[in-house]
């Protein structure tokens, strides 16, 4: 049963009769859509241009292609529908359920094996594709015109998918054998991780056009202030990019059901849960034109439940995450939930929409290989992504994770033992030591609470510190109304520190201090510094975080975060020097 309402439609809707006229029925995917017209006209115009219609690929390739991929996603809708397409066209039964569960088990031509192969690949894993695949092609007869219509394709194929796992559409027919999600995901030509094959791209030539040729590049320009290179890598298909222009407009662009800002962070939290640097750099961009600070923006790809969000958004989040990186586990409870939340059913179906449009975007930009717009703030360049370009070191507390979130209770007391020291030091240099230990209790309980959205985006330990640190500066923002990091980010960074008194460092006999007394005056001259400066010589001169995690768990910019390192240095280095430096005496 379809989770959403319908609303009546004439018989002559104009998408329907479209349908009809193409497919030969009405498929119950935008039946189930009826709330939201604008979406399936949207989505009407997209399928007329990519998938109906003989061009550089045939329509029954094409409709292989989604067969294909509704095999890797195991959607039942989608392997109905588009089984009953090529079955009408004359291909075997028998065919089509080895097209499903293994490609290269169909009785299908060697060239057509090998693109519906890629396309499998592009879906399922798409950071193992690159420049190589593309070349491959090429030397397998196919065109540029070809490849980018079997990748833009398959983008379809994902819309779809999600798109009826969203809206809980009922099949239009029987739909044969529906393969085990996780089997089928299995085949990978090649190695996953470190960076996609061959050289970068774009992978596809593509025609030179300017805005005032092509009226899409206009609308892009004026809605965004720049033309994304993800469109600009498609003009080979006019036609396509002509409509996805359409589609941004009324789906992305409307703010008479979901806020714009609310469908960006469901754009970019899914780009960062599909480590698709282009994507999170674009949407980064589009919130920051929207007036939403980058970190927020950053903490949102990083762990949006630690970005400050409302009930509801964060809400949203989950739903959207949900749908589109746990299909399987998706069902008409999660949409309960957001009307037990007050969205409607209309907003429930557009964040469905705008789910399906992010994979549509994100399977897109991994198939044409295109280049950021802008230089991102949070580059994916292995399995965990990480603010700025270091790698972080492998997460020695991944089996104790995995564990917890299956519910071992002792394997999470093991990672308090593990922390417990670390989070405290951390902790005391914010609130104190009157209110550290029920702030390091508070950090473990939310942390435990929290632990089954635990992505991998960064180590645990990051995770864990950044939950801490954002428990103890409530708490200190309640108990102090001092400056927050908030407040501070509002202060002119153009203001350089200039210390007063430079000293060399060196131990002085005479002043030096025993070890005990040296840690306790550093750890005053620590405490009595702004918190934007504090946090950052904390974590990495004292925990001795790397910069990209320092970064992470500050919610701040790799660039920004090493400036208030270096004055948060120079602070202590002043406050210090008189008790650590020499001082010239005069001779007699």
């Amino acid at each position: 049963m379809a989770f959403l309402p319908e609303a009546a439609v004439p018989e002559d809707y104009g998408p329907f009769v479209a349908f009809r006229n193409r497919l030969g029925f009405l498929p119950n995917l935008f039946r189930a859509q009826t709330l939201l017209p604008r979406a399936i006209e949207a989505e009407a115009g997209i399928a007329e241009c990519v998938l109906f219609g003989d061009k550089a690929l045939s329509r029954m390739t094409k409709e292989s292609v989604i067969l294909t991929i509704a095999g890797a996603n195991a959607t039942p809708y989608c392997l109905a529908a588009h089984r009953h397409v090529l079955l009408a066209a004359g291909r075997k039964e028998a065919d089509l359920d080895r097209m499903v569960t293994d490609v290269h088990r169909a009785a299908l031509p060697a060239n057509e094996t090998q693109l519906l192969d890629f396309c499998r690949r592009l879906a399922v894993h798409p950071r193992s594709i690159g420049s190589q695949d593309i070349q491959e092609l090429r030397d397998s007869g196919f065109s540029d015109e070809a490849i980018l219509e079997a990748i833009q394709t398959t983008a379809l194929g994902q819309f779809l998918c999600t798109l009826a796992t969203g809206v809980g559409a009922e099949p239009d027919f029987e739909t044969g054998p529906v393969p085990d999600r996780g089997n089928g995901r299995k085949e990978l030509q090649r190695p996953l991780g470190g960076k996609p094959n061959g050289g970068p791209g774009p992978y596809l030539r593509y025609v030179e056009r300017t805005e005032r040729d092509f009226p899409p590049f206009a609308f892009f320009r004026e809605s965004f202030g720049f033309v994304p290179n993800i469109f600009r890598a498609q003009t080979l298909s006019p036609d396509v990019v002509e409509a996805e222009a359409r589609v941004v407009d009324t789906v992305l662009l409307s703010e008479d059901v979901l806020r714009r800002v609310q469908k960006e962070y469901v754009l970019l939290a899914i780009s960062a849960a599909n480590l698709n640097t282009y994507c999170v750099a674009v949407h980064c961009e589009m919130l920051r034109g929207l007036g939403i600070p980058e970190e927020t923006s950053d903490q949102i790809a990083l762990d949006h439940h630690l970005a400050s969000l409302s009930e509801a958004d964060t809400a949203l989040l989950d739903f959207a995450l949900k749908l589109a990186t746990k299909p399987t586990e998706y069902g008409a409870a999660d949409v309960a939930l957001l009307r037990g939340l007050g969205f409607s059913d209309t907003q429930v179906l557009e964040a469905v929409v705008m789910t399906s449009l992010t994979q549509f975007l994100n399977t897109l930009q991994m198939g044409l290989g295109t280049i950021p717009d802008m230089e991102p703030r949070l580059v994916f360049d292995s399995p965990r992504h990480q603010a700025g370009t270091e790698s972080p070191p492998a997460d020695e507390d991944t089996e104790l994770v995995a564990r917890s979130q299956a519910g071992d209770v002792a394997a999470f007391e093991e990672l308090v033992l593990r922390h417990v020291g670390r989070i405290y030091r951390t902790v005391v240099r914010i609130v104190g030591k009157n209110d550290a230990e029920d702030e390091v209790q508070n950090a473990f309980l939310k942390a435990f609470e929290h632990i089954k959205e635990f992505r991998g985006g960064s180590r645990f330990s990051t995770w864990l510190t950044r939950i801490a640190i954002n428990e103890a500066l409530s708490r200190h923002r309640k108990s102090m109304k001092e400056e927050t990091l908030e407040e501070d980010r509002l202060v002119d960074e153009e203001q350089p520190f200039r210390p007063r008194h430079l000293h060399r460092w060196a131990e002085d006999p005479e002043l030096a201090y025993s070890r005990q007394e040296t840690r306790e005056l550093v750890d005053r001259a620590l405490m009595n510094l702004p918190t934007k400066y504090r946090l950052p010589v904390l974590l990495r001169d004292v925990e001795e975080l790397s910069s990209a995690e320092a970064a992470s768990v500050l919610g701040l910019p790799l660039a920004t975060m090493k400036t208030q390192l270096l004055r948060g240095r120079m602070m202590l280095r002043e406050a210090l020097a008189p008790h650590f430096s020499r001082q010239d005496r005069g001779i007699a």
